[in-house]
């Protein structure tokens, strides 16, 4: 017993000479600004660790949701309130580079981003020639659908093509009474951008088609190939395979046979479902002439006008970069596979996390991986896919044709895109 107090009297003596107690006033306040969906459970255990390794520094997180978060870092930087650190996704990053809210990495950040990242986050995080950030989430999308209810009704696996898919969603449409879905075939999800934009561009791929030209200066979506991408689509409304009311948000009440989904989903379908999480069933997006499926990715960027630059930088490195534990991962590669359900972009972390990433869900979207394409970081990227989103929904609900929509999103779309590429 003797002994034992001596080496907890000697262990605590050696705490206080370490790690030495410091006050609140003297600790550097970090402000870390991020989106309600990253802020998922593990992330605070994680702050508090390097708090804990690092006694001088506290992190105070900042969380708004994602609709509002774009409008939150412009508005903060207009009226001087600037984050420290921030999570951005790529989209963004042309804008908020040439609005001088992001720091520059410093140069060992900038190669190590370049040998150790994928290349399509490497991409993400880079804006016009130059690395902005840490690459953290990449998310591509895939057909997400329920075996039971394509089982009910006679089919034993997915659809292969979109034909096979539009004749699937029509048998597998159930009506009431009054002539409403109550069961859908396939469903999209109108009002949310990247639900709206992302499937058709993914579909614009498979076709055959380009989004914009390599130099950003006209949009190429309104070609025949997207006409026959969006006139795809609309067949499902017109052939009562689907309708404008219907929600991804419903999956998991079992009412909802085929959509199409980011992996991120991955946690909530497990939570809602339960034990009828065993009917979900995940496989590639059906072609139209060839595999393809859209990509996105977000990365770790700090404050161009942070007074903390190099402590936000060396918090993000060792969430980052740190490779660490029996497995060889990192912080933020495990927070990201086990907390938020997002593939991670750091090589050895999609390498070491063969549990989670090969999984019922997220194997497919790994596989698919190679059949990405990856969306652009354009200027005025948010305004441009509002755009695109609300012609596309015009469509939907039949108010256009599908030429005369992209049609009209390319001519707004040009419009932006001359004032910024000349």
């Amino acid at each position: 017993m003797r002994r034992w107090l001596s080496i907890l009297l000697a262990l605590l003596i050696f705490a206080a000479v370490v790690i030495p107690v410091v006050s609140a006033e003297e600790k550097t306040k970090l402000v870390m600004s991020i989106h309600t969906d990253f802020n998922r459970e593990g992330l605070d255990d994680y702050i508090a660790l390097y708090e804990r390794l690092h006694p001088e520094i506290e992190i105070i997180k900042e969380v708004t949701p994602f609709e509002d978060y774009l409008k939150k870092i412009q508005i903060d930087a207009v009226s001087g309130r600037v984050s420290d650190i921030y999570h951005v996704y790529s989209l963004w990053g042309v804008e908020l580079v040439r609005s001088g809210i992001l720091d520059r990495p410093p140069a060992e950040i900038q190669e190590d981003v370049r040998k150790n990242y994928v290349p399509v986050a490497v991409n993400g995080a880079t804006v016009d020639g130059q690395i902005w950030g840490i690459p953290t989430e990449i998310d591509n999308y895939c057909l997400v659908y329920n075996k039971r209810l394509l089982k009910e009704g006679g089919f034993s696996e997915p659809p292969k093509t979109w034909d096979e898919l539009v004749d699937m969603a029509k048998k597998l449409t159930k009506f009431d009474s009054k002539g409403n879905i109550r069961q859908y075939g396939f469903t999209f999800l109108a009002g949310w951008d990247s639900a709206v934009v992302h499937p058709f561009l993914a579909m614009l791929w498979s076709n055959g088609g380009e989004y914009l030209s390599p130099d950003f200066k006209k949009a190429l979506f309104n070609s025949p190939e997207g006409v026959q991408a969006l006139e795809a689509q609309l067949r499902l409304f017109r052939e009562k395979g689907t309708d404008v009311n219907g929600s991804v948000w419903d999956f998991p009440n079992g009412n909802i046979a085929m959509m199409i989904m980011a992996p991120w989903d991955e946690n909530n379908l497990k939570t809602t479902m339960e034990d009828r999480y065993a009917d979900v069933g995940v496989a590639p997006i059906p072609v139209m002439k060839k595999p393809a499926t859209a990509l996105y990715t977000w990365f770790a960027g700090v404050g161009r006008a942070s007074r903390h630059t190099k402590e936000a930088w060396d918090f993000l490195k060792w969430m980052t970069a740190q490779v660490y534990g029996p497995n060889q991962t990192t912080r933020m590669g495990d927070y990201l596979v086990q907390s938020v359900g997002a593939m991670p972009s750091r090589k050895i972390d999609l390498e070491n996390h063969p549990k989670e990433l090969n999984d019922q869900y997220t194997a497919c979207f790994v596989r698919e991986l190679k059949n990405s394409v990856a969306e652009p970081n354009v200027a005025q990227g948010a305004e441009i896919k509002t755009i695109l989103m609300n012609e596309i929904m015009s469509a939907w609900y039949g108010k256009k044709d599908a030429k005369s929509a992209l049609d009209s999103a390319a001519a707004q779309i040009n419009t932006i895109l001359a004032r910024y590429y000349k």
